[in-house]
C-alpha cells in the first residue's frame, strides 16, 4: 500500500522575519476549522527550532500547554509569532501569539526534538525542511 501523500501539509505560506529567540510569520488561508489555527502555531513554532538547530534535528508538537480556542472560526491569513520562553536538549517551549479578528490568542507549546533515524532520514528530512523554510522565507 502507497502511503504517500500528494500534498504537503503545510499551514505557512510566509515567515516574514527570524532571529535566535523568534519567527514571525503568516499562516496559510485558513478556513474556518477548529484545529487549523493551533497547527499552523505549531508549525511557525518547529520550523523556528528547525532553523536553530540548522535543520540537524526532527521537530514534533510534544505539548499544547494553553490554548484558548477563538470565539469564532478563523478565516483567512492569520498573523502570528513565536517567541522562544525556555529551552532545554530535546525541548524548548514557545508562546505563540495571533492576531484574530482585533484580539491576541496566546498559546504556550512545547516542541520537542528527536535526532534523525531510520524512522526520519536525515538525507531526505533535512534538505525537504530547508527548501522549504527558503521557500517561505522568499515568499
Amino acid at each position: 500500500m502507497d502511503h504517500t501523500l500528494e500534498l504537503p501539509f503545510l499551514m505557512l505560506s510566509r515567515i516574514s522575519a527570524v532571529g535566535d529567540g523568534f519567527m514571525a510569520a503568516e499562516s496559510a488561508k485558513l478556513g474556518g476549522e477548529p484545529h487549523e489555527l493551533l497547527e499552523a502555531m505549531a508549525q511557525c513554532a518547529a520550523y523556528h527550532v528547525r532553523h536553530a538547530t540548522k535543520f540537524s534535528r526532527q521537530a514534533f508538537l510534544m505539548k499544547v500547554a494553553r490554548y484558548p480556542f477563538p470565539p469564532s472560526p478563523v478565516t483567512g491569513i492569520v498573523s502570528m509569532t513565536a517567541s522562544l520562553t525556555g529551552s532545554a536538549s530535546d525541548a524548548r517551549a514557545y508562546a505563540v501569539s495571533a492576531e484574530v479578528g482585533g484580539e491576541t490568542i496566546t498559546a504556550s507549546l512545547l516542541i520537542g526534538t528527536t535526532p534523525f533515524d531510520d524512522r526520519f532520514e536525515a538525507a531526505r528530512l533535512s534538505p525537504h525542511y530547508q527548501e522549504i523554510f527558503s521557500c517561505l522565507t522568499s515568499a
